[in-house]
């Protein structure tokens, strides 16, 4: 039987976010899979509608967080609310993030060249949204920089927006104007956030667009399933 497919998206308390909706419906319209959006918040289109919707159809369902690091909610809240409401018989296979794709690195890769030559002598700082829980998104923020590091040739800094490794402690002696990369699915509250806390310390640092409404978007997800959808076929 054919799997179905959850793209699972962040969403906001009280009304349904526009981000990134369109360029999944389009991306949602190419596949023959059964497929929905399920946000983790709000009271509309919820992961569990996403989940019962999903298992009416198929006995497989592979969940697609379209999130950029594995945190909280791909560890405890995405397991635990779809077997609150997983019948029995049907099983479910959540895919990695997206941060650590191909597609994003090339995305940086391209952006950040582009940006280097129209602002040439200046230092590179990606901010992502961070956790206090665990440390492996930190760890995957500063192995992807490395990486962009040495193709790039500038240097490049990394900081949370909570958790450790924050904004301001990271900027506490960088006096110089950067280019920002602000590392986040969205062009929301967050990302404002961001901008004025880097604004305080380097008032003359130039802000490179976030991935909202990007294909890259897609691109990393279809990366994603290329990777599983072998090993699924082999169970």
């Amino acid at each position: 039987m054919t799997e179905g497919i959850i793209y699972v998206l962040h969403g906001r308390r009280g009304k349904i976010p526009k981000s990134n909706i369109d360029l999944l419906h389009t991306y949602m319209k190419r596949s023959d899979n059964p497929s929905i959006i399920g946000f983790l918040e709000g009271q509309q289109q919820t992961l569990e509608e996403g989940i019962q919707y999903l298992q009416s159809k198929t006995k497989h369902i592979i969940v697609v967080p379209v999130l950029l690091f594995s945190a909280t909610h791909i560890r405890w809240d995405i397991p635990r609310r779809i077997n609150d409401v997983l019948e029995a018989g049907v099983s479910f296979t959540v895919l990695k993030p997206l941060a650590t794709t191909e597609a994003v690195f090339n995305y940086l890769n391209q952006t950040l060249k582009s940006a280097i030559q129209t602002y040439p002598n200046r230092k590179i700082l990606i901010v992502a949204h961070g956790t206090p829980h665990f440390p492996e998104p930190y760890e995957q923020l500063t192995a992807l920089a490395k990486r962009l590091q040495e193709v790039v040739k500038v240097p490049i800094i990394c900081a949370n927006h909570i958790g450790h490794h924050l904004v301001p402690d990271v900027l506490a002696d960088e006096s110089a104007a950067l280019i920002v990369q602000r590392l986040f699915l969205t062009d929301g509250r967050l990302a404002n956030r961001i901008k004025t806390n880097v604004l305080k310390a380097q008032p003359d640092s130039t802000f490179l667009p976030t991935l909202e409404d990007h294909p890259v978007i897609t691109e990393a997800i279809e990366e994603r399933l290329n990777e599983t959808r072998p090993i699924i076929n082999q169970k």
